[in-house]
């Protein structure tokens, strides 16, 4: 693979010449990503770029003008996105205003017996660091804690790929900075491998096993944090990171 599509020996998830297209808008044009297992991966560019309509072409929420993605080789392209078994967590979290703590985490595990949902409900607020906020009304919560239920229900329903959509953009700049960490080592404590789009490099590089940089719809460079400071593979990668 190029230095844009990033060297990955068994890819769970291979984006493959993806194009997005608004009318006459090319959003996302003919990007290639692979994803490893339990790898997390951060696509990092400026507001517009193309990086939160390549993350909904992923998810199944946005058709593709060409190109295929495909799950273990599989090309779900044609897949509805209820049915891909991925979960995508969004920049405000998306919380249900009428639903406790417990009910939001719970919420795509209705089928479960209710001891087994309540379990994996106090399993998960455990991993995020909110044991026992079952019963808080989420308006209760601060923007911090909002985010971590966000993530927990996320997490709940076991998803095979996690796509996060700038999670922390609406946080003040320190609790970004608490948050970044908690969320890469809950994401890896599950295996869960995950797409995560920011424009933030700071919170690309300290979450993130691989970065790519995107700019005008195009994936310019995908590689580790620090392989994109010392070798950069253009002047666009090298002037947006400085």
């Amino acid at each position: 693979m190029d230095c844009a599509v990033g060297a990955v020996d068994r890819p769970v998830l291979a984006v493959d010449g993806v194009s997005v297209a608004y009318g006459e808008l090319l959003a996302v044009d003919g990007v290639s990503l692979a994803l490893g297992a339990g790898e997390v991966v951060a696509v990092l560019g400026a507001s517009g770029c193309g990086k939160s309509s390549l993350l909904r072409a992923v998810a199944g929420l946005e058709p593709l003008a060409a190109g295929r993605v495909l799950w273990e080789g599989e090309d779900v392209s044609g897949v509805p996105a209820h049915r891909r078994g991925f979960v995508m967590m969004f920049q405000d979290g998306q919380l249900f205003p009428h639903l406790n703590v417990a009910g939001n985490v719970g919420y795509g595990l209705w089928r479960l017996p209710r001891r087994e949902r309540e379990a994996r409900v106090a399993e998960l607020l455990e991993l995020v660091g909110l044991p026992g906020y079952q019963r808080r009304p989420v308006s209760e919560l601060s923007g911090g804690q909002a985010q971590r239920v966000a993530l927990a229900r996320s997490l709940a329903p076991r998803p095979r790929l996690l796509l996060l959509d700038e999670p922390l953009s609406a946080l003040d700049r320190r609790l970004r900075r608490q948050l970044v960490g908690a969320i890469g080592e809950i994401v890896r404590s599950t295996g869960t491998p995950a797409l995560y789009v920011t424009h933030d490099q700071d919170e690309a590089f300290a979450l993130a096993d691989r970065v790519g940089v995107m700019d005008a719809g195009r994936l310019l460079q995908v590689d580790s944090p620090q392989a994109l400071l010392d070798d950069p593979a253009s002047p666009e990668v090298a002037e947006f990171l400085s």
